[in-house]
């Protein structure tokens, strides 16, 4: 079978609540840079394991979503997130998205303070701009493509070994970026995503330059058949992480993941009326 046959476009629910993982938008799976945005009025609230306010996605039109990153803004870090929808898929042209993510951060901070043996302490300006390809192959399977790069006022990866210091500061600096990801949607309560990544990355560990990254991931929606909308939109990402920093020659690896709710707010308000 040539592959063009087996390519679909990105099918839609005109629900308020998603019906399901097969056919929801998903912008970040297992860490990956997908080509696609949300729909107008579409929007995502996502929790980490943490007691405070974590992120959330807000489809503003049908061709522009945006990030309010919570955490950020309120630890003092401006941080701004837009992705724009360029093309949708049709046949083998893939859907293409431009993204760029801004963040300033006026002292110095380690990233991993609460680790012992690897500090990634970053200050200033940090922009990454990537544009982002998506496949839906089938019903099941969809390829995500990504390609970029990391512009960096100030950062120091290190071992934080004070009698054998292994590490590298750069400043001003320009770092590619590059992913690449696989989605096996099989039911419309659970999926399976990998993700092969080097350089800054949205979700786990992010916007760190040079990294190398391997994530496995599984998104669960378990009361996805429920009447109640906040039960039908619930979903859960639980995921295993291995990132490799190369510059302090460290790395981590372990199990990460965090919750979300995933609704339509326009056709929510359509139905009401």
């Amino acid at each position: 079978m040539i592959i063009s046959n087996g390519l679909y476009a990105q099918q839609y629910s005109d629900s308020s609540v998603l019906n399901g993982l097969q056919s929801e938008i998903m912008l970040h799976p297992a860490d990956a840079s997908t080509g696609y945005v949300l729909k107008k009025g579409e929007f995502i609230y996502n929790q980490a394991l943490t007691p405070y306010p974590s992120w959330a996605w807000w489809g503003i039109t049908d061709w522009l979503t945006t990030e309010l990153d919570l955490e950020c803004w309120l630890g003092g870090v401006p941080s701004f997130n837009f992705r724009f929808g360029l093309i949708k898929q049709k046949m083998i042209r893939p859907s293409v998205s431009f993204e760029t993510m801004f963040q300033f951060i006026k002292d110095e901070r380690d990233q991993f303070e609460n680790l012992d043996n690897l500090i990634v302490i970053r200050q200033g300006k940090s922009w990454y701009n990537h544009i982002n390809l998506s496949w839906q192959i089938t019903n099941f399977w969809h390829l995500h493509l990504s390609g970029g790069a990391t512009y960096v006022d100030n950062i120091k990866i290190s071992n934080e070994d004070t009698i054998n210091e292994y590490g590298k500061s750069f400043k001003n600096y320009i770092s590619p970026d590059f992913s690449l990801s696989l989605d096996y949607r099989f039911k419309k309560w659970i999926s399976f995503h990998s993700t092969a990544s080097y350089g800054s990355t949205f979700l786990y560990a992010d916007n760190i330059i040079r990294k190398e990254q391997f994530c496995f991931a599984t998104r669960i929606a378990p009361f996805v058949n429920s009447e109640w909308g906040f039960l039908k939109s619930f979903r859960i990402e639980l995921a295993f992480l291995h990132a490799n920093f190369m510059d302090a020659d460290k790395s981590i690896t372990g199990p990460i993941g965090f919750l979300y709710w995933q609704w339509n707010w326009n056709t929510n308000k359509k139905i009401m009326n």
